[in-house]
């Protein structure tokens, strides 16, 4: 009896170029439209760029520094002003913060104001405001430095009569922004050293300046202590600006190596919670 020969065809090699279906390793990108991770890219992208832009602020502040060191350098290189009257007229013209100078009269309010959440030497404190009447009887305001608060010290008192005070000009500080403490014209203490609230307070015209008692160069045995100009360097703006853009960095990385890992374990993975 004939056998019936019966010729099977090999089994098609899925592994081969041309196959039908996918290698089992491809990643699938498909979950990265999904809301929870178009949410989860959009919080990422914010992220970085909050860390690209707070860098640019660090770097922005280093060229502030650069150019106020450059304005005290030139500024105390002039010749020192002597400060005979605070009348508009009599004052000097252009703009004086910085400036060398001196003035004579007689201190009719030894403790007028107090600055406060001020700090000096990593101490906490405030500084102490005196008025110097001038001979043509208009009144300065004067700086006399740094006291700690919380701490017993011995406040100095200054001579009785004429005397010279000499120092810097600083410009007087006006509030600035949202957030700037408002001075609510009360008590002796004063948010920042705004000579117009002064001037409201003992109800005497002040220029838009006061002096800043420079340090005598003798030891602090008795305070308040003197405060010295800026430092003329960049401070640190720079390394905390390389640091943000390092955080912009690794967060860009860490993020695409975690959408690249979910990618690589298909749709049966299931979603963070």
């Amino acid at each position: 009896m004939p056998t019936e020969q019966i010729s099977a065809s090999p089994p098609e090699d899925s592994t081969r170029p041309g196959a039908s279906e996918q290698p089992a390793d491809r990643p699938d990108w498909g979950f990265a439209t999904r809301p929870f991770w178009v949410l989860s890219h959009l919080f990422a992208v914010s992220v970085v760029a909050l860390f690209v832009v707070l860098g640019f602020w660090q770097l922005d502040r280093m060229e502030e520094r650069r150019a106020e060191n450059v304005l005290i350098s030139s500024r105390t290189a002039e010749v020192p002003l002597i400060i005979e009257s605070t009348n508009a007229a009599a004052r000097p013209d252009g703009d004086v913060d910085f400036r060398r100078a001196s003035a004579f009269g007689t201190v009719i309010a030894p403790d007028v104001a107090r600055i406060t959440n001020r700090s000096q030497g990593g101490v906490a404190g405030e500084y102490i405001v005196a008025l110097l009447e001038l001979d043509d009887g208009t009144v300065l305001a004067v700086n006399r430095g740094f006291i700690p608060i919380n701490t017993k010290v011995e406040v100095a008192d200054l001579p009785v009569g004429a005397i010279e005070m000499s120092g810097w000009l600083r410009d007087s500080v006006a509030p600035e922004g949202w957030f700037a403490v408002a001075d609510l014209g009360e008590g002796r203490l004063m948010p920042r050293f705004d000579t117009s609230a002064l001037s409201g307070r003992i109800d005497q015209p002040l220029p838009p300046y006061f002096l800043q008692l420079a340090p005598d160069g003798e030891a602090v045995s008795q305070f308040p202590d003197p405060v010295s100009l800026p430092e003329l360097s960049e401070g640190p703006h720079l390394s905390y600006a390389v640091q943000w853009f390092i955080f912009a960095t690794l967060g860009t990385a860490f993020y695409l190596a975690v959408v690249r890992r979910r990618a690589h374990r298909g749709d049966t993975a299931e979603e963070p919670s």
